[in-house]
């Protein structure tokens, strides 16, 4: 009976795809000025305030279908109204919060965010964040970089997802399953090739023994649900970056809300389309995984409103500084 009973909870697990091999985070030989950021949705909005705050150390950042940095000012009704009534926002009022903070050194200095590189998506059919937003990205970073740095895709009539060439549901209708869309478009790969200088590989293939999960909970104390963040993360290691001499970049990949492990498992991670280019160009990617809370944050969002603490958007905020400490440990 005990034998039987075993044998199928592999087979589940096997069929989930779960567990998959656990590590500690490691340092690796990370390349200097290699360390950039995306996001979508929620994770977009995360990706600039991690930028913004850690620009002394962040090189690059791509939003997909996201908003601009600081938009929400520390409130569920901000966060709503950016979402779906840009012309609210005011841009020249996040540039000058953003300044604020600069001043009181609760950021880097903005200086460091010059030749920096911005790459922003946002489909024409989006009908969860309004697509103005993408522009009014544009617009906040014009501010402190130059336009050439800046990369977009406002053209696509694409729904509210990240966008791939190879999974997801239609590109134009949405898809609550998971929000990857395949809408013939390698989102990932064309936001890391302009963050690398435009000579990365598409990839291919990807390794699934590459791909391990790890401790997230270190990183809170041991308390990650009181941050809404799992117990668990996610890290591909290319089959290159094995190498303890060989440099390697580093990205971190931030879902969106109903995205994370909790949600879909390893959906997002194995399909945004981060994984067969990393492969092929020797970049290890990090994925932290947010977990929702019946109250503050039912949809398992990262905090890019304040519901975890007062400085979600500054280094000293509980999610941006244990991220900040993961990516440090793996060598940064």
């Amino acid at each position: 009976m005990l034998k039987s009973a075993m044998i199928t909870l592999l087979l589940a697990q096997v069929t989930l795809g779960l567990p998959k091999a656990s590590i500690t985070l490691q340092p690796y030989a990370i390349e200097p000025g290699s360390l950039t950021v995306s996001g979508i949705s929620a994770g977009g909005a995360m990706a600039t305030q991690f930028h913004v705050a850690f620009s002394k150390d962040v090189n690059g950042v791509g939003i997909f279908a996201g908003i601009p940095c600081g938009c929400a000012k520390g409130s569920l009704g901000g966060a709503l109204n950016c979402m779906s009534s840009p012309f609210l926002t005011s841009v020249p009022t996040l540039i000058t919060r953003t300044d604020g903070h600069a001043q009181q050194g609760t950021i880097d200095d903005t200086s460091n965010m010059a030749g920096d590189k911005v790459y922003v998506f946002h489909g024409t059919r989006d009908t969860t964040v309004n697509n103005k937003n993408g522009e009014q990205i544009v617009t906040f970073y014009e501010n402190y970089l130059s336009s050439s740095d800046i990369a977009t895709e406002f053209t696509i009539a694409a729904e509210h997802c990240q966008p791939t060439d190879n999974f997801g549901g239609v590109c134009n209708k949405q898809n609550s399953a998971n929000y990857i869309n395949n809408c013939d478009y390698q989102g990932a790969y064309v936001a890391l090739n302009h963050f690398y200088g435009g000579q990365l590989a598409a990839g291919t293939t990807t390794v699934d023994s590459n791909l391990f999960q790890f401790d997230q909970a270190e990183f809170f104390g041991g308390k990650p649900g009181s941050s809404s963040m799992d117990s668990t993360g996610y890290v591909y290691i290319p089959t290159a970056c094995k190498d303890p001499t060989r440099y390697c970049k580093l990205h971190i990949a931030l879902h969106g809300c109903l995205q994370s492990s909790q949600e879909i498992g390893d959906v997002f991670v194995k399909n945004a389309g981060y994984l067969e280019v990393a492969e092929s160009n020797a970049i290890i990617v990090l994925f932290p995984q947010a977990v929702s809370t019946a109250v503050s944050n039912p949809n398992g969002c990262f905090d890019w409103w304040g519901y975890a603490d007062n400085n979600y958007e500054l280094q000293s905020g509980v999610q941006m500084n244990a991220i900040y400490q993961m990516v440090k440990r793996l060598g940064l």
